[in-house]
Parts: C-alpha cells; sequence; structure tokens
C-alpha cells in the first residue's frame, strides 16, 4: 500500500516557521492547486484547492525560504488529524487533511536574490538552471 501525492501549486502566504511541543522545527503553509474543464453548455469552469502542507526536519530549512505566489512542486503524505469544535453546546468531530511533505523543488524565482537556496550567487547572480530537489535524506554539509 501506497500513501504518497504529488502537487504543483502556488504558495497562498509566506511559508509560518513553528515549534512543536519536543521543539523540533517545522513549516506550515497552503499551496493552492487549480484545474478546469468544460462544462455541459461547453463553457470552461475552475475550482481552486487548498492544501495545508507540513515540512519537517532537513525540508523545514527550505521550505521556510519559500514566498507567497512562488510555484513549486512537492511529494508527501496525506496525513489525517481528528479535531472537536464545539459550536451552541453541541461538539462536533471531524477530519483535517493535512500533507506531510518528503521532497520539494521551487519552480520560479525567489524575489530575495540572497536566496542560496534558488542559485543566486554573490559573484555573478547567475541562477542555476535546474531547480533543486530537497528531500529529508538529503544531509547538510
Amino acid at each position: 500500500m501506497v500513501n504518497k501525492v504529488i502537487f504543483i501549486g502556488r504558495l497562498g502566504k509566506n511559508a509560518e516557521v513553528k515549534t512543536a511541543q519536543n521543539n523540533k522545527e517545522y513549516v506550515v503553509f497552503s499551496l493552492a492547486t487549480s484545474e478546469s474543464w468544460k462544462n455541459e453548455k461547453g463553457d470552461y469552469e475552475n475550482r481552486t484547492e487548498w492544501h495545508r502542507v507540513y515540512a519537517w526536519s532537513n525540508l523545514s530549512s527550505f521550505a521556510k525560504t519559500l514566498q507567497k505566489g512562488q510555484l513549486i512542486t512537492l511529494e508527501g503524505k496525506i496525513k489525517y488529524r481528528e479535531v472537536s469544535e464545539e459550536v451552541e453546546g453541541v461538539t462536533f468531530k471531524h477530519s483535517i487533511a493535512e500533507i506531510h511533505a518528503t521532497s520539494m523543488k521551487r519552480l520560479s524565482k525567489v524575489e530575495v536574490a540572497e536566496d542560496p537556496a534558488d542559485g543566486a550567487s554573490d559573484d555573478d547572480g547567475a541562477a542555476q538552471t535546474e531547480p533543486e530537489i530537497i528531500s529529508p535524506t538529503k544531509r547538510q554539509k
């Protein structure tokens, strides 16, 4: 059995750095994906879906450099978290779907020139031709 998703989408806002209860850093961001189709009348319709993405370990270093509007691709797993909410004295239980990233690739440039992960350098400012894939198994040097 496999639990694997692949997304190509844009960030809805800058990635947010957080700290878990075990003092490990992680990053959370919203990713928008969209699809379009022709309806029965022949008109095009569009739908945008928003996905909450979590990046842990080595991926958090890369993910915190991501900016609103940036196009990325990622692979990950879907995890569900049970939550309870009380509305007017009635408790409702429901599941929230979360995407836990296992690898990411930047597909559009970062606005900040000092971001070394995007291929900018102090020497000539040239961008790398192929975006770098970051995964938890890649060790930082």
